[in-house]
């Protein structure tokens, strides 16, 4: 109060001579109030204010929301008011809602579906409201409230169910017919549909053929058995037989009159069966596929699909030198799984001569890759003995080492180059940040995270995100990262295939839980950090399809065992979740693993993703013959070997970000044959 009297004062005791005019007097009275209302003090107070207000909605929104899913609404009622300016209201009217959705809702659903759309639960009303719509065979109502956008194949059916009940069976059947020709079994909701599609005589033979072939190559065979009841004609049971033969004996693929047709269900037929029998019989394959190709419509498309099977199936039968002729034949329609298949099959043979003529084959953009540069330099080395070999394979690691990577890691080692982390900081506007901080969306993300909802929080996000071109894809980035959403942030900077930004790629969250257990183990932080990076890119509360949780993905029966081996407190996979927790058994558990190996940080990762057994027999089928780089490359799972690559390399980095110097493999590590 004394701010406003004392500016009120300053007013009069500076303009005393134009005091009578009213008008004058107004604009210096309104000028005070613009002082006022601008002034350090009144922003700070309005920034108290809306932060008590904040916290106070935060509070009520818990209750409420109890309060909801009870099935009570007195407290909703009572502090409405308070809560319809909090970002996560909407939340609150779907729980109350949803809880018990009738028919009689249909005015507070199009309220919520009209206010809410943008909010990722408008999605799952409308589905539940569709469910309800469906079951009480308000047919006009179901087609009004469907949309494309959120369907699943069950719901498309029950549209087109709809469709056909409301009068429009023409349409409704054609429809009914496209779903019922998928290759695989359609969900229940679909009965009903395809019931319509038998009542009406709709299935002809030709219809169900295009299905049949389908389920066969699929190997559906008891779908394909039920289908297989619609052909009546002799024509249809005998091409059925035929083709269903010919799937399970693909041998049979060499009956030319057989498959002379060259109809899309035949050229699939013959392109299924040549893959299939490339496997056991890959000369006798790749007769009868040179056969097919000259008498059939076969395109380069197929050729390349095929290629991999002929060649795979050529060295799995000991000709490995027709192989290496096929793919060079075709060596532009390879793609670069296969090419790799090849490079990790040559190092397998100690085969540098080999790997040599393959690395020349390959196509300028295969050749100048990181990968194939590196080998391309290990070659020379292993196959050339003159200064001049030596002097290539140098030039070709001194240009590897200015990339931050893992060949560019190796590359350096090798010249005795420093590691190049080529750092660019993005550099935006404040605005732009402000700007999408400020959209409801981003509010509710915020709110969301502070409740612990973050599977909601991330839905949001990547409803909000979906449509995003780079530069917004690097300001959500640089939100994220500000917010401490470092999952989000390092997603984002994918998506805007930004890399060079350190900090916001390789963050060092949980640092006291990571630094302590890092002290216990004795194990570098830098790579507890690596391994957590990889593992979850540090989201502490996710859940890969196996089941492995939270920041170091530990399975629940793995983490019991360490528990218990190390007194460690645990008594539920949730505890998997607490970060302290999770940091404290994963680094446990890693250390098992170098003890088990020696100290060696390539087995000891590759064991922490694969399972040490597995490992073992890795390492018994090498039999301690071969250099480090070479047993990375050939480890038989591409995730692991990918993993192990990538653990490696963010070490580097952690390292780095952490002011240390560290290399990606020690001296010994480097002189282990593994």
């Amino acid at each position: 109060m004394g701010s406003y009297l004392a500016i009120y004062k300053l007013s009069f005791s500076r303009f005393p001579l134009f005091l009578s005019t009213p008008a004058l007097l107004a604009q210096i009275l309104l000028a005070a109030c613009l002082l006022i209302l601008n002034s350090p003090s009144t922003q700070a107070d309005e920034s108290e204010s809306t932060d008590k207000l904040l916290s106070k909605q935060r509070l009520l929104f818990k209750e409420v929301n109890k309060d909801l899913e009870r099935g009570s609404t007195v407290s909703f009622a009572e502090h409405h008011d308070l809560l319809k300016t909090y970002p996560l209201y909407a939340y609150l009217q779907y729980t109350l809602i949803s809880r018990d959705l009738k028919l009689d809702k249909q005015g507070a659903v199009d309220y919520f579906l009209d206010n809410f759309a943008d909010v990722p639960a408008a999605k799952t009303l409308r589905k539940h409201w569709l469910q309800n719509l469906y079951k009480k065979q308000h047919w006009q109502q179901f087609i009004t409230y469907y949309r494309p956008d959120i369907a699943s194949t069950g719901l498309q059916c029950q549209y087109q169910y709809a469709h056909y009940k409301s009068g429009r069976q023409d349409e409704s059947l054609a429809a009914a017919l496209s779903l019922w020709t998928a290759g695989q079994s359609q969900p229940s909701e679909c009965d009903p549909l395809f019931k319509l599609l038998i009542d009406n005589q709709a299935i002809t033979e030709s219809v169900a053929w295009r299905r049949y072939t389908r389920a066969v190559l699929n190997h559906e065979f008891q779908l394909a058995n039920y289908i297989a009841d619609f052909f009546v004609t002799d024509a249809y049971k005998n091409r059925a037989k035929i083709y269903l033969a010919t799937d399970r004996d693909p041998s049979r693929v060499g009956d030319y009159a057989n498959l002379n047709e060259h109809a899309d269900a035949t050229l699939e037929l013959i392109e299924h069966s040549i893959a299939q029998l490339a496997l056991q019989h890959p000369l006798e394959a790749m007769k009868h596929w040179a056969r097919y190709r000259q008498s059939h419509p076969f395109d380069d498309s197929a050729q390349a699909r095929l290629l991999p099977h002929l060649v795979k199936g050529l060295y799995q039968q000991n000709h490995g030198d027709i192989a290496l002729s096929y793919l060079s034949d075709n060596i532009t329609l390879a793609d670069t799984k296969l090419l790799e298949w090849q490079l990790r099959n040559s190092l397998r043979d100690n085969d540098w001569l080999g790997l040599r003529r393959l690395i020349a084959m390959l196509p300028e953009p295969i050749r100048t890759e990181e990968r194939w540069r590196y080998w391309q330099a290990r070659v020379l080395l292993m196959t050339g003995s003159d200064a001049e070999s030596a002097d290539q394979a140098k030039t070709i690691f001194r240009e590897l080492s200015r990339f931050r990577s893992y060949y560019g890691f190796l590359s350096s080692d090798r010249v005795g180059n420093s590691y190049r982390m080529a750092d660019r900081p993005l550099m935006l506007k404040t605005a732009d940040i402000n700007a999408l901080a400020k959209q409801p969306a981003l509010q509710r993300i915020q709110e969301l995270f502070y409740h612990g909802e973050n599977l909601s929080a991330r839905r949001e996000w990547y409803t909000l995100t979906k449509d995003f071109e780079q530069n917004q894809w690097l300001v959500a980035a640089q939100l994220a990262h500000e917010q401490k959403w470092h999952q989000l942030a390092i997603l984002a900077m994918a998506n805007a295939q930004y890399w060079d930004d350190i900090d916001i790629r390789f963050p060092l969250p949980y640092r006291e839980d990571f630094e302590k257990q890092a002290a216990s183990v004795d194990l570098p932080l830098h790579l507890l950090f690596a391994i957590s990076r990889q593992e979850s890119a540090f989201a502490v509360d996710v859940t890969s399809p196996a089941g492995a949780r939270g920041l170091m993905q530990l399975m629940p029966p793995t983490a019991k065992q360490v528990a218990k081996k190390h007194k460690i407190a645990y008594d539920s996979p949730q505890l998997l979740f607490d970060s302290s927790t999770n940091i404290a058994l994963g680094s446990h558990y890693y250390k098992d693993m170098m003890l088990r190996f020696g100290g060696n940080r390539i087995l000891a990762t590759a064991s922490y993703n694969a399972g040490p057994h597995r490992v073992d027999s890795w390492r018994k089928a090498t039999a301690g013959k071969l250099p480090y780089d070479v047993w990375i490359e050939l480890i038989p799972f591409s995730e692991t070997r990918q993993y192990v690559q990538n653990v490696l390399t963010y070490s580097v980095i952690f390292a780095h970000h952490l002011e240390q110097n560290q290399p990606i493999l020690s001296p010994l590590e480097k002189q282990q044959l593994l």
